[in-house]
């Protein structure tokens, strides 16, 4: 991808993103440049949505189809962009007693990157895991950050562009507003997706993990973490203060919603052991099975024949005598009913 202005949309992009909803292509109208970069235009897709580029920021979000809880976070974190986040997040790590940047590194690790790998991070905020993650990338590296809120995106962009101007960073990134269950690129795109802070506040949990393992290729890691007091603090003092202070803390760890695609699916709890860290790799489908392979032993058949040949059921004195009959001819008692079943049927 060729270089542009790093804080503006990049034009390759281009031939990169979708539709967020219909996974079309896009093209651009009305584009402005500031010298190979885009400041302004607008996103088209075949079927007529239509999506802003805003100082050099593309808005992939159609508020007519926010849920009722992002419209709600939307606004808060607007609201608490400045200031008042950054304030919150350093008191709740103190009041933990817990080193930042070693429990930020501690969840990166997860992800198992590479220099030259293509990182997407859902929820930015203000980019205190972003700085961490853009500086285990080299210059080959991509880094895409998303949010819901756009002074949360502005903000994540300034802090980027002054850690890249001291040298610690020197990746490409780029930036976009959306909400975490439409996202804008194809199939299998990224190495590794992240998410850590806001999944509590996700109207659909089930439909946003199975959008982050869409657009993570087979193999790659998907990390995601949010507020949880663990089952073992449950009713202990610690536990009822932390949870009265932030009610976000009764929260569930969300295992319903990981997609069956997932595999060596892990959870941690880090940050006073009161958030949870899930990370797993994405496969295809559920998990390989052989239905077929037949069960050594008196009852024999497979998987298959238990689950779909299943009979009426048989008094108990019925069952013994097929069990008796079975053995007396040396045969499981699978084996024994598809021959009496065969031949009397037949």
């Amino acid at each position: 991808m060729s270089r542009a202005f790093r804080d503006l949309m990049n034009p390759d992009l281009l031939h990169i993103y979708v539709c967020p909803y219909t996974k079309e292509p896009i093209l651009l109208e009305n584009g402005t440049y500031e010298g190979n970069s885009l400041r302004m235009g607008r996103l088209v897709s075949s079927s007529g949505m239509s999506f802003l580029i805003e100082d050099g920021i593309p808005v992939f979000c159609n508020p007519s189809k926010l849920g009722k809880m992002e419209k709600k976070t939307r606004t808060e974190y607007d609201f608490v962009a400045d200031e008042f986040y950054d304030n919150a997040v350093d008191w709740q790590f103190a009041s933990f007693y817990e080193d930042e940047d070693k429990v930020r590194e501690g969840m990166i690790d997860l992800l198992k990157l590479e220099p030259e790998s293509k990182v997407l991070e859902v929820g930015c905020g203000t980019g205190r895991d972003s700085i961490h993650i853009g500086r285990r990338l080299g210059p080959m590296g991509v880094f895409f950050l998303q949010d819901l809120s756009r002074r949360m995106v502005d903000k994540t962009r300034s802090n980027i562009d002054s850690c890249r101007s001291t040298g610690g960073l020197c990746c490409e990134t780029h930036y976009f507003i959306s909400d975490a269950l439409h996202l804008p690129f194809p199939d299998e795109f990224f190495d590794s997706v992240f998410h850590f802070g806001g999944f509590n506040t996700f109207s659909e949990p089930k439909k946003s993990f199975q959008e982050f393992a869409r657009i993570t290729k087979r193999g790659g890691k998907v990390v995601v973490g949010d507020e949880s007091l663990p089952p073992w603090l449950e009713g202990t003092p610690f536990g009822e203060i932390v949870c009265v202070n932030n009610p976000l803390f009764r929260n569930k760890v969300p295992l319903h919603a990981i997609p069956e695609c997932a595999r060596d699916v892990a959870v941690r709890w880090v940050l006073g052991s009161c958030f949870y860290v899930i990370d797993f790799r994405v496969d295809e489908g559920t998990p390989p099975l052989n239905i077929d392979l037949p069960h050594k032993g008196r009852r024999g058949g497979t998987m298959r024949t238990r689950y779909y040949g299943q009979l009426e059921g048989v008094s108990l004195d019925a069952k013994r005598m097929a069990q008796e009959a079975a053995a007396k001819q040396g045969l499981s008692l699978h084996d024994w009913l598809e021959q009496v079943i065969r031949k009397t049927a037949g």
